[in-house]
This record gives structure tokens, sequence and C-alpha cells, in this order.
């Protein structure tokens, strides 16, 4: 019988075998003499307590590379063979002696396919290494070592140089990529970088492990919050992960912040390179984005119908917080002081250079100021130190229709602000901040001008109503004296009549006035909206044509929360109007239909449709369209805006078929409850 253990201890070739754990379980005499070690003193410990690194080589990275090589071979049950490693043996006496290795580990594969122990083959090549070092006799000792140690030892010795090559090779493909490549060792430090990599980094990354990289190169997360080691692709690689696009952020004092996109991942089975990242730079795609983004966001915040000291804030924070400036701030004109107040502002932490809201600014020749005289869009590179850390800005005029409204400002902590972000801004967000001054200023003429109106009116009508009251007495006295003559008496018929038409238009005036304004009550409560309409039906076919037919379809009863009276008045109103434009031997067909949520009213009449160009002015006061004024109809143009005024006081609307319709039909809705906030009148 073979002793296999006896045949193992005696193997002229240095050898140790190691469990699963890295526990050293046996070891040759050839291992022990080479390491000058005893086998009672290892067996049993792990491999890296029994020969740890040299503590006075700073250098020593000898348990990182065969921890490595080691763990490639428990994952991949393959053998790992490394090029040559200077790794010192602790000597009996103290101290540690100088030992440079090619170490080859092989697995041992049981017969359930399990990795049951790992073979170390250390050769000793320290007198090679050394006479390289020294340019010895380098000849002659490679015979002595191929003699010594075979064809398969001298290929180790070969390695060395094959694997120079190949770097070489990697170094010349990587060098013709645009994108920044780093190859990197088992602790992350660059081993490879091509020309792209070392523009970027310059020489900040040499010898830095991968969990130091953030802090050497600022790399942060879009966030802006430093990476973590689960963050960095680097780290997550040499742990065996493939990481794609992975954004980071490179963060400069002097210089824009630059987006890259990451790829990193691991290379099994070599020693020098175990990890590859790669760097592709995306800030203009991502600063694009950003802004298309941030004019969306700002076009939606515009559109809403929130006051202007809202919106407004919100708008620089957006600007400033999406496009990476440090502060924003928007300057409106005052056009009576002619003087730029502060309307809005925002600050990144810590820039602290922005006053209260309505400050005027001060005078001299300030940018805002430069600006809005030019109305030309101004960019200051230095602003001086005194503003620290705000080092340079951009002011854009707010232009309207006629003349600049405001500017908008935005400083940065950075002088090296990109050329597109400079022209897009005024295009983009300075002229959506345009339109959107422009129509808060109309809609606040708009809105002066109604009130000032309805006051107009409101104050005429109260004047006029007066002596036509006095009028219409007056004239009815006249006609109850017994002797006045027939010719008297028609001219006082037509005084007292046409005071009383006066009478009834500004009584509408009045009501249209008042209901717009809010100064005349809608005593609103829960009413049949079908009978108030069946009246008007009835009183409306007294009056028209015998060819014309009114039909109504209504349910039994529309329950809505309402005024009778004000809503009697709408319908009387769709009826005339109707009536007035019903073609002969027609139909007007007067509906009412209800549903949980609202009540609709619709009047239809195949007359004469309304032009296009008439169809937006309907309920405008005073608006008589061309054919009613050719055709000699009487009326005051008040009618229609006066239903208007009381369906909106209703919360409902009302609306008018399209003149292509061969129909003309007025539909109003109104709402079945009575709103969340109202006040219910008494019933």
């Amino acid at each position: 019988m073979i002793d296999y253990r006896l045949l193992f201890r005696c193997s002229p070739t240095p050898l140790l075998v190691l469990d699963p754990d890295l526990m050293i379980v046996e070891a040759s005499d050839a291992y022990l003499a080479a390491t000058l070690t005893r086998r009672e003193d290892i067996v049993g410990r792990h491999i890296f307590d029994a020969f740890p690194d040299n503590p006075d080589d700073p250098d020593a990275h000898g348990v990182d590379a065969i921890g490595a090589s080691l763990r490639r071979v428990l994952r991949d049950h393959a053998p790992d063979v490394m090029p040559v490693q200077k790794y010192d043996v602790p000597q009996p006496g103290g101290g540690f002696a100088t030992r440079y290795w090619a170490p080859l580990h092989a697995p041992l594969i049981n017969a359930r396919g399990e990795l049951e122990f790992i073979v170390q083959r250390p050769e000793d090549v320290t007198a090679f290494m050394i006479a390289e070092t020294a340019g010895g006799e380098l000849g002659r000792l490679t015979e002595e070592l191929r003699r010594r140690i075979g064809q398969a030892e001298a290929e180790i010795l070969t390695r060395r140089q094959l694997q120079r090559q190949q770097h070489e090779t990697m170094q010349v493909l990587a060098d013709s990529l645009s994108t920044a490549v780093f190859g990197c060792d088992e602790r992350g430090r660059p081993v490879l970088c091509n020309e792209a990599a070392r523009a970027l980094t310059g020489e900040r990354l040499d010898g830095v492990p991968a969990e130091q990289w953030p802090q050497r190169v600022d790399l942060c997360d879009p966030g802006g919050q430093p990476l973590t080691s689960d963050g960095n692709p680097l780290v997550r690689a040499l742990r065996g992960e493939h990481v794609s696009d992975a954004e980071v952020v490179m963060r400069s004092a002097d210089a824009p912040a630059r987006t890259f996109l990451m790829h990193a991942c691991p290379i099994p089975g070599r020693a020098d390179v175990v990890a590859v990242v790669a760097m592709n730079e995306v800030t203009a795609l991502r600063r694009a984005a950003r802004l298309t983004e941030c004019e969306l966001r700002a076009s939606e915040v515009l559109a809403g119908e929130r006051p202007t000291a809202e919106v407004l804030p919100d708008v620089v924070r957006l600007l400033g917080s999406m496009l990476g400036w440090v502060a924003t701030e928007i300057w409106i004109v005052d056009p009576v002081g002619q003087v730029l107040r502060r309307a809005a502002c925002w600050e990144a932490r810590g820039a602290g250079r922005a006053g209260p809201a309505g400050e005027p600014l001060p005078p001299g020749d300030a940018l805002p100021v430069r600006a809005w005289r030019s109305n030309r869009p101004v960019w200051e590179a230095d602003l001086g130190g005194d503003r620290a850390p705000l080092r340079a800005a951009l002011a854009v005029p707010i232009a309207g229709h006629a003349e600049v409204l405001g500017v908008l400002v935005c400083y940065s902590e950075t002088t090296e602000v990109p050329e597109e972000i400079r022209t897009a801004i005024p295009a983009g967000i300075g002229a959506q901040l345009g339109g959107f001054l422009e129509r808060r200023r109309a809609a606040r003429l708009a809105a002066e001008l109604d009130r000032a109106r309805d006051a107009y009116i409101a104050l005429v009508g109260h004047e006029v109503r007066t002596p036509l009251t006095s009028i219409q007495a007056y004239a009815e006295l006249l006609l109850d004296e017994p002797g006045l003559s027939a010719d008297h008496r028609g001219m006082v018929e037509v005084v007292h009549r046409n005071a009383g038409a006066l009478s009834f238009i500004v009584g509408t005036l009045l009501d249209v006035a008042g209901l717009r304004s809010g100064h005349v009550e809608v005593h609103r409560r829960t009413m049949d909206l079908v009978p108030v309409v069946r009246e008007a039906v009835d009183a409306a076919r007294e009056h028209a044509r015998r060819d014309v037919t009114i039909e109504v379809r209504a349910p039994a009863t529309a329950v809505i929360h309402g005024d009778p009276a004000r809503l009697r008045q709408v319908a009387d109103e769709l009826l005339n109007n109707a009536l007035i434009w019903a073609s002969e031997r027609s139909t007007i067909a007067v509906s009412v239909t209800a549903d949980a949520h609202a009540a609709v009213l619709s009047v239809a009449n195949t007359g004469e449709p309304i032009p296009a160009g008439e169809r937006d002015r309907l309920f405008d006061p005073f608006f008589r369209g061309g054919a009613v004024r050719h055709s000699g109809i009487p009326g005051s143009g008040l009618g229609l805006t006066l239903a208007h005024a009381v369906v909106e006081q209703h919360g409902g609307t009302i609306s008018v078929s399209d003149p292509a319709d061969p129909v003309t039909v007025f539909a109003v809705r109104l709402p079945i409850h009575p709103a969340p906030t109202g006040i219910e009148a008494d019933e």
C-alpha cells in the first residue's frame, strides 16, 4: 500500500492544502522549508494568520492579492494562476525574509462535485526577481531555474512578460475610446487608465482604493450626496456585481457639475486587472433634459389660477433647484415709481444673499437695472469678492407686448456656466414669464374695467330711475285728466310708454350690474325647475305667432337648489329670443333633463343661424347682432346678459350650439345641490 500522506509530505514541490474556510490542513516538507515554518506551527491556522503581510513594508499587499485569488477559486471552481508576488515570510528568530513567489491555486473537487480543498503551489522565484532587479546574470539563473522546475515552471517566469504585453494591448485599445476607462486591481486601485481617464482625473486616483474615489474626485449621487459604498459602482464590481448606467455627478468648486453614467464589472481569471470601470459623460444630455423638464413644470405652474404672489416663488425655486443656480430672483417694474421691486427669490442652502420681497433695488448701475433698461440679457462673469459665494449672474428681461415688465436674475457659484443654459433661459422660461405677467396684467385691467363699468351702470341707473319714475307718475296723472284732448292724450301715452320702456332697460341694467358685482342677492332654496319652465312656456304661447308651436319635454319633477324668480327670468329670455328668430311654421323645442348632479334646460329653434363671428359676444352687455339691427327688431341687448349673470350666480353655465348646426340650441346647466361653501337662504 502506498502511504499517500508520506508521499505528499516528501514531494519535492512546495504544496499547501487549505479547506474552504482557508484553514491550513497540510503542508509538504518542501513548502515548510521554503516558508521557514514548522508543520505544527501552521496546521489548523488560517492562512493569513500564519502568513501575515510584512508590517515593516508599507507596500505589502500579499494578503489582498492571495486572498483575491483564493476567492476566485472558491467562486469559479477553476485553477487560478497569479503573477509573481512579493510576499515576505516570518523568520523563526523574528522579522521577515524577502520572498517572491509565482503562486498557483487549484481546486480539489470531490465525487459530489463540491470543492473540498484548495491546493496552493507557490514557486519560489526570489533569486530570479532579485537578479532581474539588480541586473545580474539573468540568463544563467533562468536556465538554472528552468532545469529545476521544468518547462511548466519556466512558463510561470515568462508570465510576467506576457501580462505586460497584454497590458500594453489593453492600453492601446482603451486609449482609442473617448469614454474614460479604468482597469483596477483587487483593491480598486487603477493599474490601467486610458487618455480620457487621465484627462478627467489627472493623477488624483493614482494608488487610491475604490472606497476613496468619491472623496478624491468629488463623486456624488444625482441628489448631491457623496457616494456610499453601496452606491459606488467600483466597490460593487469588486464584490462580483455587474453595474450598468449608474448615474454619478462630479462636482468641482471652479467648474459646473458634470454627469456621468458609470459601468463597472469584474474580470474573472485575472490577477492584475480584476475590475473595469467606464465613465461616459452625459452632462449635455442631462442638462437638456432638465431644461426641458424645468420649462414644462414652469409652464404648468404659470398656467394655474393661483395669485401671482404664490406663483412667482414656485417658478424661481424650480429654476434654481433644477438647473443648478445657487440663487434666483424676480424683479417687477413699479410703473409709478419707475423702479424695480423684488417680487420673489430663492436661495440654495448657504447662499444668504436675497432680500425680502417688495424691496426696491438700490439706485445705481445694478445688473437687473441694466437688463431692464437695455431689454437685453446681461451676463456678469465677475460679481466681486463681496458677493461670495455668488460669483456670476445672468439677468434676463421679462418682456411684455410693448414694454419690459420685470427682470429674472440667476446667480451661479462658478464662472463657467454653460452657454446653452445662458441662451435657453431668455427664450424659454423668460418668455413664459413675460406671457404670464402680460396675461395677469390684462386680466387685472379687465377686472378693473368690469368693476368700473358695473359701478358706472349702477350710478347712472340710480340717477336715471328717479326722473323716469316721476315722468311715468305725472304721465299717468295727465292720462286721468278728463279734459285732455285726443291729440294731447296720444302724446302723453307715447311719453308714458317710452318712459316705461326706458325704466325697464334701467331696471335690467341695474340687475345685471348688481348680479355681476354680487350686490344683488340670489335667494336660493330647494325648488322644482319643471313648473317654473312650464309657466314661462305658457306665457310665451300667449305672445307667439299662430304658426309657431312650442313643445315641452320634461320629467315630472327636477328638484334643484335655486331662485325660482331669477330662473323664470332666464326661461323667459330664452323663449323670447327663440320666438324672435323662429322661422314660419316651425317648432320651438323646450326640454328639461336631470341626473344626480345637474339639471339641464334647453331651448331650440330652427330660425336663422347665429353668425360664427357673433357667437362669442352673445352674452356681452348691449350686444345686438347685425341681423337684429338691420331688421328693426326692438331690444336693448341686455336679455342674454342678464340670463348669463343669473346662471353664473347659481354656479351653472349657459352655452349656445355651434353655428354650423341646423338647429340653434341654448343650454343652461344648473347644479342639483348647493355648493359646499354656499349660504342657503331661508325657505
